[in-house]
């Protein structure tokens, strides 16, 4: 129980359970690159293509079963479950950017 509230809370943006380390621009810096990453790898576009305002089903030409292929692989990759009212809203790079920032 107090495991999934600590997860909960740090989801929500809480920091008073992670240490600081330092080394949050860089790490944010490294997630941004792992995201753009996988996101050209699952879509099979040319990764200069994955940009912050890159929508997945207009600008990345996937289709629904891509995006939930997608979600699943990014909560896969960041070790974190999305749930599926904030997966529905995900539609463009910069927004799954923004979800693993919060992590």
């Amino acid at each position: 129980m107090f495991q999934k509230t600590v997860i909960a809370l740090l989801l929500a943006g809480a920091t008073a359970f992670a240490p600081n380390t330092g080394f949050s621009r860089q790490s944010t810096a490294l997630n941004n690159d792992k995201v753009k990453e996988l996101i050209a790898e699952q879509l099979g576009v040319d990764a200069d293509k994955v940009v912050p305002d890159a929508k997945f089903i207009d600008d990345l030409e996937a289709d629904s079963l891509d995006t939930v292929e997608l979600i699943m692989a990014i909560e896969e990759e960041f070790d974190c479950e999305i749930p599926e009212e904030d997966a529905a809203k995900i539609t463009t790079v910069g927004e799954v950017i923004a979800f693993v920032d919060k992590l």
